[in-house]
């Protein structure tokens, strides 16, 4: 049975003797989980390592007391990088965390003409800070001990990141073809109506593959999961 898991925010010297959990892990552990002193749990701050021992209770705070550490790196052996154009909130959080889940490694959100959501500002940092929060929840679930970059750029600064292979999901391009196994591997996913028409041309101008998942029509929430889960049993560490 998997070990509780709880993301602490401290360097991995600071990993020894015994660890407060910050108040809402404490929260969880004690009322949402359950856990009675003495139970094993693990902690992780997602430089791959994990730490493991007993948890102890105090009122409403919570302590590990550390006896292990092992290095536990559960990352995709092909970086995917997911560039997900602005979407209402509610789309994002399932986006970013079904992303975390399918071993996505960096997240960068873009505005698109299309996008019905386009966040600016303070409300785009808050928007990010969520995103990040709820990456670091997946990663508790699922147990990654590497936490998923998440980032904002503009179209343009997106369309110039680097990669073995970049890849455009668009209505109308050719179906998805095999290539030589990539270490890298980037993908756009517009908004709810699609990239625009000068959008895509800018992508091709800038070495990305306009390429199409199958015959349906995905929601922008299913395609870039679609992608991810499609990247990871050519070329990652999907295999039935």
């Amino acid at each position: 049975m998997a070990l509780p898991r709880f993301f602490v925010d401290r360097p991995d010297a600071d990993f020894c003797g015994t660890i407060e959990l910050p108040p809402k892990a404490a929260h969880h552990a004690g009322r949402a989980l359950r856990l009675a002193a003495g139970e094993i749990v693990a902690l992780f701050n997602g430089s791959g390592r994990v730490w493991t021992g007993p948890v102890s209770f105090d009122g409403k705070r919570a302590f590990v007391t550390i006896e292990e550490e092992t290095p536990d790196d559960r990352e995709s052996p092909v970086t995917m990088t997911l560039v997900q154009a602005q979407v209402t909130p509610e789309k994002m959080d399932w986006i970013v965390e079904k992303a975390t889940e399918l071993g996505v490694a960096r997240i960068v959100l873009v505005p698109a003409q299309r996008s019905v959501t386009k966040l600016s500002g303070d409300r785009l940092e808050k928007r990010l800070e969520k995103c990040r929060e709820t990456v670091r929840a997946a990663c508790e679930q699922c147990g990654r001990n590497r936490l998923p970059e998440v980032v904002a750029l503009s179209l343009k600064e997106a369309f110039a990141l680097e990669g073995d292979l970049k890849l455009i999901l668009a209505p109308g391009a050719q179906r998805g073809m095999q290539t030589e196994k990539p270490r890298s591997v980037l993908f756009a996913v517009g908004p709810e109506g699609g990239f625009a028409p000068e959008e895509l041309q800018a992508a091709e101008e800038a070495g990305w593959r306009p390429t199409l998942l199958g015959p349906r029509v995905l929601r922008t929430e299913t395609a870039g999961l679609a992608a991810a889960a499609w990247i990871n049993a050519l070329y990652g560490d999907f295999a039935l």
